[in-house]
């Protein structure tokens, strides 16, 4: 991986969409606001219905105080995205047991057109077998559009997955991003196992936890 940004420097311009609501005294009580996870995941006022390669649906409420891997994939891409699944399996399936249950790794369809989930399904049983921690998701035209602005993918190269995967911390917020290949186990390895310390996201360790000074 070639690339590391802090949250601080990159919100996919959904910094608009994670704000807190407020209203007047006495108002009815205001949702609570969305996570950047959760406005990448579903943008725009009607979110799309997530549909893993099992047919269950992803909710919001799964993801919760949990650190979530986010990569992307169609079931024709080319080796480089075989070969960065293939990593991303390795990895999730190597984390040590209790970072293990404390991490989600997402797989997102780039190729809503054909990549519905008995694809994706038949694409990662082919590929990393049934017992894989990796979650693939369909997606829907709007949503992929979305994306595509978000990363400032190019809209022409789609539906070739961008080479790009995203760490969000335990709170929803974007902490890092890494771009190109080939993945690095050992990096993603040590940057989870250092965000897995802070309960409220970046710059806050949890609790009895020394903050690791470099």
């Amino acid at each position: 991986m070639s690339m590391k940004i802090i949250a601080a420097g990159f919100c996919f311009a959904l910094a608009a969409a994670a704000l807190p609501l407020s209203g007047p005294a006495g108002a009815e009580p205001v949702p609570a606001a969305r996570s950047e996870l959760d406005a990448f995941l579903w943008p725009g006022t009607e979110p799309p219905r997530r549909l893993d390669q099992h047919g269950d649906r992803l909710r919001p409420e799964a993801l919760r105080d949990r650190l979530v891997v986010v990569s992307f994939v169609h079931a024709d891409c080319t080796i480089a995205c075989a070969v960065r699944v293939l990593d991303l399996d390795k990895l999730a399936q190597a984390l040590p047991a209790p970072l293990r249950e404390r991490v989600t790794f997402l797989s997102i369809g780039t190729d809503p057109a054909r990549d519905d989930p008995a694809r994706l399904r038949a694409f990662a049983e082919g590929l990393v077998g049934k017992a894989t921690r990796l979650r693939f998701l369909d997606s829907d035209a709007a949503s992929t559009a979305a994306l595509a602005v978000a990363l400032r993918y190019p809209p022409a190269a789609l539906p070739e997955p961008p080479p790009t995967i995203l760490v969000f911390d335990r709170t929803g917020r974007m902490a890092m991003a890494y771009g190109g290949d080939p993945l690095d186990g050992p990096r993603l390895l040590q940057d989870l196992t250092l965000l897995e310390t802070f309960e409220n996201g970046i710059g806050r360790p949890a609790r009895g936890e020394a903050r690791d000074p470099a």
